[in-house]
């Protein structure tokens, strides 16, 4: 126990005094809130609280400390350091107020990291030197009653909240026998002295335990702490950490239970503090006190590394290695480590940065942090250099080269950049060969080939030059003894490089070759035998030696194995265009030492020159690229000459499809694109319909500037010749299995508007595999004279199936599998889409059209429409449905097709009487199919009915909506004259059930009888007429009955005719339509006023043509108009003569029905119909009579007969109603003479005008 002089107990009790005296309750809740939020958002993970603790531990200079976990609820973390003063205590009850704020030696600084442990616990209990304390959330405070108030619990009712106080911040005092025994115990088992403790009982001990466990696996992370030596864990099990240091060799090695867990060299670098520095750290109010006036800063590396591994005979195995950290093993250190990972480092670096109270983030803009970063920047290369002349380590130290940050709007990143961009430039930290000198980034040349440790036949001079004149337009300041070997970290830095590239082109160099001797060339060849006559790549040369010119030929030029021969007989002189081996080497290779050597250069091809060897050995490898125009006409008689000794067949010419061929237009293509030009006769001749749009065609002067050959014999066998070389004669079908992007396909003839989709609608298709085409396809499109040839001959010889397309799509971002792998997706084939989007198909026009817009080839569309529509102009056999279903082409018209065939009928002047014949036929057609019509095709004619033009009565072309149709039952009065513009219809379209439906479609104007006006002459009541009718009814009654009309007609019959209708007979009748004169009429039954007007005398032979018509519809009996005519005509024992003789049986007198007609003397009426201006508004029909009294006497005296009273009464009627309104004007047409028009009447009123007609009916009282 501690001494009475030293016991914390009176400071503890005066501080919980002190802590939880308030004037008010609402002042203790508050702090009580504001601690509790601060202890759970402090920390918010389970590791970084255990960390403040170590800390606390670490600077109170302890060199052991225990973490333990006991009865599976309490945490002890304990340590040997010093025990708690009156100043600690202070601190550790206050906030902001600890005692390391200006102790550069301690850690901490800000006296919040020990209230982290609140958010993980609601009891703590402190042990120090033998004392305990305690801060407890569920101890209750004594109760001021100045609070006004006896106890808490009234406080809590009246206030309506639960009271609490800041328990963080309130010491308990303990006593010994107050503790748990198992926590005595524990103390007094500790096999170190324990000086201070925490016991912390957990509010969630599983999260801790796993902390624990978590922590226990990454014992690095005590690397910086200054004092603690060890770290015992005591959980389920008992592990120890330990720290060794070694101060001579800079280094501490960790290890975990006794073994070495990892070791790390240590850089301690003490930094002065510049002067702007100090003065912005004493400007800045959020930089600690003990950073204020500071003049020397510590900052740490720390580089894991691996010691030399030493077999037991003494001999080290594996020399030692330094490991560069991996991005998420980087952390910033403050002693501890911070959860800062956004700067990745290769090393571990400690600093006391500035970070937020969580250390979970750095301060940016604070410029102690961007100095700190400045400086890593420039020391990490200072401590590269000096590890570089270690002899342990050498060049591992090239490992710990960083890579730039290169974070965005990030001062720390900026800082650290330009002091790494700085370092690379000026620092010389490379070890130059032999260890002698060190050097500048800017200086070295780092050799990928090694050639620059051969100087037996190598010169480095000439390598150095060489890499300086490469480098020529850069700033390169070359050492004298630039060379370095491999090293991907200084790679990584842009050093300058010397690759395998580098050294073909250097070989190929006047420069190199002027000091290369035979001699030299000799060891070269022994030097490339010994690194690669095992194999075809050595790992430490890197590349194919057929890609090294390493053989000298006889003109002292060094040449690739493909492209050298070993002289022969007659061949190797330096006339010769083909490289040989240089004599003096070839005699070398032939001793007996060298026999290895040149044994292997024949397994490599270096072989005798003939023409087969030359064949398989330089033409057929570089197929692609040998042809020159040079070599062109020597190199295809050569193969032609192999080919007619049949030292070559199909299976050599066929490697050679890449070979360059000669066209037409004098340039050089690949064979397997070329097609054979009409001089060869080939099976297709395809040149003169291309040889302006493609160079494909293949040169005929192989031919005739073949002087071994005769020309007509040859033409067949040169053919055969370069048919085997890939040469074609005829249309074929083209596959692209490859992945092709969006441009390469059109480059090989797709049009962009197939290529061009969405992919799921938001994706771009960027490339497709699996396409297919035709050659020459994109050719026909408008081109009739090839499209014909081109499609016979394709439809003749290529199948339908052949176009399916086994389509894959390449979409999104290139890393993902949609651009890499693709997506199989069913694709419209190409072939298909391009016949229907492209005016492609030869038509009897003479047009390439749309396959859509083709007609099949049928005789009975042909008939009316042959030299107007498109048809093809190729054949299609019958049985041939593929091709016919492929090309789909239309069936049938659509009315579409009708408008443009009126427009051409219309601008046909030469084939007028042909196309009236046409014009009806297609009338027939659509009002055959109109009922068949969609929608959407009605109402495209609809919408164009404005601007289509049909063919008038009078052979002219009028718009539709300016013609007429009179349409009446049977057609009777069909015929207007030239005052109306009528359509041109034959009788059978006029007579059709759908005309009404044709009209509508067209928007051309029906006519119908009572569309038009009567002009009617001295008519009178037809009395005789009306009278006839009513004696052969029961006649015409009974005879209905026999054909079963239906009986509602039948008994109406007698009412129409007595009460429903008047008949009037006139001299003559006069039809008016828009004041315009028709015709003449024989029967009129105006609708109006149910006025039925006939033509004297009623049964005349014109006028019993349409009488008879005009009853049956008002009797509504259509279809008896014959027999009708039959009992108007025949006298009454004629008619009885005729019922008996077929058994029909015959009415009496008695059979006769009289009805009482309606009892009313004569009247007029008036029926006013506004002109064609839409604005009138209509006036119903008035009878006068009810306003002016008739003179009846005076009527029937008078001679202008009874129509002129009529009139006479409407005019006095319309001049007494209007005679006080001013602007109105009353003009009576017929007042002094029969006007004709077919009104009587005009009204202006309102500036709008009226036209009357006057009808005058009689009526018996």
């Amino acid at each position: 126990m501690a001494t009475q002089k030293t016991s914390l107990k009176r400071y503890i009790e005066e501080l919980s005094t002190t802590n939880t005296d308030y004037k008010f309750p609402q002042q203790t809740i508050n702090q009580a809130e504001s601690l509790r939020s601060l202890s759970s958002d402090l920390y918010t993970d389970n590791i970084r609280f255990i960390y403040e603790l170590i800390q606390n531990a670490d600077d109170a200079a302890a060199k052991h400390a225990t973490l333990a976990i006991l009865n599976n609820k309490y945490l002890i973390i304990a340590h040997d350091g010093k025990p708690f003063d009156e100043k600690d205590l202070q601190g550790l009850c206050g906030i902001n107020n600890g005692t390391k704020k200006k102790d550069l030696d301690k850690t901490g600084y800000k006296g919040l990291g020990f209230k982290a442990v609140f958010g993980k616990s609601n009891n703590v209990i402190i042990y120090s030197n033998g004392e305990y304390f305690q801060f407890n959330s569920s101890y209750r405070i004594k109760w001021n009653v100045q609070w006004g108030t006896e106890n808490q619990e009234i406080w809590e009712k009246e206030n309506d909240r639960q009271f609490i106080h800041p328990w963080q911040i309130n010491p308990i005092w303990m006593n010994e026998d107050e503790i748990s025994t198992f926590i005595l115990d524990f103390f007094r088992s500790s096999q170190i002295p324990v000086h201070v403790a925490n016991i912390i009982l957990l509010n969630n001990a599983a999260e801790i335990c796993q902390a624990i466990e978590q922590l226990k696996q990454q014992p690095h992370m005590f690397l910086f702490l200054r004092h603690i030596s060890q770290m015992a864990f005591r959980t389920e099990t008992s592990d120890i950490v330990s720290i060794e240091c070694d101060a001579n060799h800079g280094s501490k090695k960790i290890y975990y239970n006794q073994k070495i867990h990892s070791q790390w060299i240590i850089k301690r670098l003490e930094l002065e503090v510049p002067k702007l520095i100090r003065q912005k750290l004493i400007a800045d109010c959020k930089v600690p006190d003990k950073l204020r006036g500071i003049k020397k800063a510590e900052m740490l590396f720390a580089a894991k590394y691996k010691d030399s591994i030493i077999d037991e005979n003494g001999k080290i195995t594996h020399t030692s290695t330094i490991d560069r950290l991996q991005d998420k093993e980087s952390h910033l250190f403050s002693y501890l480590p911070t959860k800062i990972v956004d700067y990745t480092f290769p090393i571990l670096i400690n600093a006391n940065f500035l970070t937020n109270a969580n250390r979970e983030q750095i301060h940016t803009d604070s410029s102690w942090n961007q100095w700190l970063f400045q400086k890593i920047g420039s020391e990490i290369f200072k401590w590269i250099k000096e590890l570089v002349t270690n002899d342990q380590f050498r060049f591992e130290a090239y490992r710990l080269i960083p890579m730039k940050l290169n974070l965005t709007n990030n001062c720390l990143s900026e800082q650290f950049d330009k002091s790494f961009d700085k370092a690379v430039k000026d620092r010389d930290f490379i070890l130059g060969r032999e260890n002698k000198n060190q050097l500048r980034v800017d200086e070295v040349i780092m050799d990928l080939t090694s050639l620059s440790r051969q100087p037996s036949f190598i010169s480095t001079n000439s390598m150095r030059q060489y890499v300086i004149n490469h480098y020529k337009k850069s700033t390169f300041q070359c050492a004298e003894q630039p060379f370095i070997d491999f090293d991907s970290n200084l790679y990584r830095l842009g050093v300058r490089q010397f690759n395998w590239q580098n050294c073909i082109e250097m070989f190929k160099t006047d420069e190199f070759l002027r000091t290369h001797s035979i001699d030299q060339n000799k060891l070269m060849i022994e030097y490339f035998y010994s690194k690669l006559s095992k194999g075809e790549v050595a790992d430490d040369i890197g590349i194919k030696i057929e890609q090294i010119p390493f053989l000298m030929d006889q003109n002292n030029r060094l040449q690739t194995i493909k492209n050298i021969y070993f002289p022969g007989e007659t061949f190797g002189d330096s006339e010769t265009s083909y490289s040989f081996v240089n004599i003096k080497i070839f005699k070398w290779l032939n001793e007996n030492k060298q026999q290895d050597i040149k044994q292997w250069l024949q397994t490599l091809g270096v072989i005798e020159r003939t023409d087969l060897t030359y064949l398989y050995k330089t033409i057929i490898p570089n197929a692609s690229t040998y042809i020159t125009s040079e070599n062109a006409m020597k190199t295809i008689k050569m193969l032609f000459v192999l080919f007619q000794n049949n030292l070559i067949i199909e299976k050599e010419l066929h490697q050679l499809r890449q070979l360059k061929l000669l066209t037409t237009q004098g340039n050089f293509i690949s064979a397997e694109r070329c097609f054979f030009s009409d001089e060869f006769k080939p099976r297709l001749t395809l040149e003169e319909y291309l040889k302006t749009k493609e160079d494909v065609f293949l040169s005929f002067n192989y031919v005739t500037k073949n002087i071994l050959s005769n020309k007509s014999e040859s033409v067949p066998e040169w053919r055969r010749f370069f048919s085997m070389l890939g040469v074609r004669d005829e249309l074929h079908i083209v596959e692209f299995p490859q992945k092709l992007t969006i441009d390469e396909a059109a480059q090989h003839g797709f049009c962009l508007k197939y290529l061009l989709k969405k992919f799921e609608v938001y994706h771009t298709i960027e490339a497709y595999s699996g396409i297919k085409t035709i050659t020459f396809l994109k050719y026909t499109k408008d081109n009739y004279e090839f499209s014909k040839y081109f499609w016979l001959y394709v439809i003749k010889n290529i199948k339908v199936n052949d176009f399916e397309q086994n389509t894959k799509i390449y979409w999104g971002h290139s890393y993902m599998s949609g651009a890499i792998n693709g997506t199989q997706i069913k694709y419209p084939n190409y072939i298909e889409w391009f016949i229907k989007n492209n005016t492609c198909i030869p038509t009897t026009l003479n047009t390439c059209e749309l396959s859509s817009n083709v007609f099949v080839d049928d005789q009975e569309i042909k008939e009316f429409c042959n030299q107007y529509m498109p048809f093809p102009s190729i054949s299609i056999s019958p049985d041939n449905s593929d091709w016919s279903r492929f090309l789909n082409f239309k069936t049938k018209p659509l009315l579409i097709d009708y408008l443009n065939l009126f427009e051409k009928f219309r601008q046909d002047e030469n084939n007028s009487k042909d196309c009236l014949n046409r014009i009806q036929m297609i009338y027939s057609y659509i009002l055959k199919h109109i009922a068949l019509y969609t929608e959407s095709e009605a109402k495209t004619i609809n919408s164009q009915a404005r601007k289509i033009y049909l063919l008038g009565e009078n052979n002219q072309w009028k718009l539709a909506k300016d013609l007429y149709v009179y349409v009446e039952s049977k057609g009777e009065h069909s015929n207007l004259n030239d005052a109306v513009p009528c359509l041109k219809l034959n009788l059978k379209n006029k007579t059709h059930p759908n005309l009404k439906k044709f009209l509508d479609l067209f928007q051309i104007n029906s006519i119908k009888l009572n569309d038009l006006h009567l002009q009617d002459e001295n008519s009178t009541p037809a009395e005789q007429f009306r009278e006839k009718l009513i004696e052969i009814s029961p006649y015409l009654k009974q005879w209905l009955k026999l054909f079963d009309y239906p009986s509602d007609d039948i008994s109406s019959i007698d009412k129409i005719l007595q009460q429903d209708i008047h008949f009037k007979e006139s001299d003559y009748l006069k039809l008016f339509y828009k004041e315009k004169f028709i015709q003449e009429a024989n029967v009129y039954h105006n609708i109006n006023n149910q006025h039925l007007y006939v033509t004297r005398p009623w049964h005349g032979e014109t006028t019993l043509i349409d009488l008879p018509n005009r009853l049956c519809q008002l009797l509504n009996i259509q279809g008896f108009e014959d027999k009708l005519r039959f009992l108007l005509k025949a006298q009454k024992d004629e008619i009885i003569k005729h019922f008996k003789k077929f058994s029909i049986e015959v009415p009496t007198h008695k059979d006769i029905v009289r009805l009482q007609m309606p009892s009313k003397s004569d009247s007029s009426s008036l029926f006013i119909k506004q002109s064609n201006d839409e604005n009138l508004t209509p006036i119903e029909e008035i009878d006068v009579p009810d306003m002016i009294t008739p003179n009846l006497e005076s009527m029937q005296n008078h001679s202008h007969g009874k129509g002129y009273y009529g009139e006479q009464m409407v005019y006095q009627y319309l001049q007494k109603k209007y005679s006080s309104q001013p602007g109105v004007s009353v003009k009576w047409l017929n007042q002094d003479d029969e006007s004709h028009f077919p009104h009587d009447i005009e009204l202006i009123k309102d500036k709008k005008q009226y036209y009357i007609e006057s009808n005058r009916s009689d009526f018996r009282t």
